[in-house]
């Protein structure tokens, strides 16, 4: 019987489209995996502009992931760097594309109490992948994230716990900055062999700062300072269920008050494994921040992730996603598409295809819409992982 905490982690998380990358380590105690990259891209839509412009990039990157692993403590870092160059926007050209640092520690002194945390830096030139509630795309700008999640655990007994978590996102592109802050404090109780309530309470704080554009006479944008503060209090209660063996299935609802009006917070999960990976698909109803945009987003969205492997050697990935945000009453509408496969051909290398679409309104409210296609395929030189946890302290 799975703990009913990790089943409402794992249901909750968003459901999103993520690079495959060749298998992480699970053996115990100490380790070191260095990792290299070689990708050539094409982009058709570089700026994410109703006038395109595209370009073939190059990319080579170095990582390297190390920590140490036990049954009552673990941690994990991962550091990264790529450098792009573009073939016909040499302007472009930079050794800093992508910089990402994470580090995730857990510690369980006993079998009632875990506390765990995880901090992430990552400074990218496609700040698109930081977008992941709100499935927006952005033009090639500079994006940063600093973010933190420490949360503690404690098992009341093996069908009751109660968790505490403090997050913060602190996001910015091109000077205008995003942050958000929450702490959430929920109940869970198993009420039967396949069924779990859960009772939670969150409160958010969002912080917006910078210059951001307003419409003007005509067509003109007036560019304005803004330092903008908001809050909002949710209370949600949840149901767990486990289908059968293979299938979890999270419904959560309950109110937000934000701003002096009451808005729903819905969340549909289903997870299933089948004989050859696994399925995930969320509906939710939402909020959300977007980096550039001033203001929380009311989000609503229906995202599916398909994985699967062939074999020992094929992983394939398939990810659509449809998202409507709305801010200030005004609504934008998006659709995403992510395909992927990575073939691991020798004990040392993986050779990966990927095809990301992206269809948009201009922005909220506007008629039209902005469509991107881009197309990647790498080169992965890592070493092999052998020594596998136990089955019972795999994920």
């Amino acid at each position: 019987m799975a703990r009913i905490s990790a089943l409402t982690s794992a249901l909750a998380a968003p459901v999103a489209a993520q690079e495959l990358q060749p298998q992480e380590p699970k053996q115990q105690g100490r380790y070191v995996v260095p990792m290299l990259g070689l990708r050539q891209s094409f982009d058709d839509n570089l700026f994410l502009t109703a006038r395109p412009e595209s370009d073939f990039i190059t990319r080579a990157s170095v990582g390297v992931q190390a920590g140490y692993r036990s049954a009552p403590f673990a941690i994990d870092a991962l550091g990264s760097q790529a450098g792009d160059r573009f073939e016909s926007h040499p302007s472009l050209n930079t050794s800093r594309a992508r910089t990402h640092g994470q580090l995730t520690f857990r510690y369980s002194p006993n079998r009632r109490l875990s506390l765990n945390g995880t901090g992430v830096y990552l400074e990218t030139q496609t700040p698109s992948e930081l977008n992941e509630l709100s499935g927006l795309a952005v033009g090639r700008l500079q994006g940063r994230r600093i973010g933190a999640l420490p949360w503690v655990e404690f098992r009341f007994s093996e069908f009751s716990s109660v968790m505490a978590s403090y997050s913060l996102s602190k996001d910015t592109l091109d000077g205008r900055i995003s942050d958000t802050y929450a702490g959430a404090l929920s109940f869970d109780q198993r009420v039967s062999r396949r069924d779990a309530l859960h009772l939670r309470y969150e409160r958010r704080f969002f912080h917006f700062e910078g210059e951001f554009g307003f419409p003007g006479e005509g067509n003109a944008v007036v560019m304005e300072f803004v330092d903008e503060r908001s809050r909002a209090d949710v209370a949600t209660l949840g149901w767990t269920r486990e289908l059968d063996d293979r299938t979890l299935l999270l419904l959560r609802a309950g109110p937000r008050f934000a701003q002096g009006r009451v808005a729903p917070e819905l969340l549909a999960t289903l997870k299933r494994r089948t004989k050859h990976g696994r399925l995930d698909v969320a509906w939710s109803k939402g909020q959300a921040t977007a980096l550039g945009r001033l203001g929380a987003l009311d989000t609503h969205s229906l995202v599916a992730l398909y994985r699967a492997r062939a074999g020992q050697a094929l992983e394939i990935a398939v990810g659509p996603g449809l998202y409507r945000n709305t801010l200030r009453g005004r609504p934008l509408a998006a659709l995403r598409l992510n395909l992927e496969t990575l073939w691991r051909f020798s004990d040392f290398f993986h050779l990966g295809a990927q095809y990301a679409f992206d269809l948009q309104q201009p922005d909220f409210g506007a008629p039209g819409h902005l469509r991107r296609g881009v197309l990647h395929v790498r080169l992965i030189a890592s070493p092999p992982q052998r020594r596998p946890l136990p089955p019972d302290e795999q994920e």
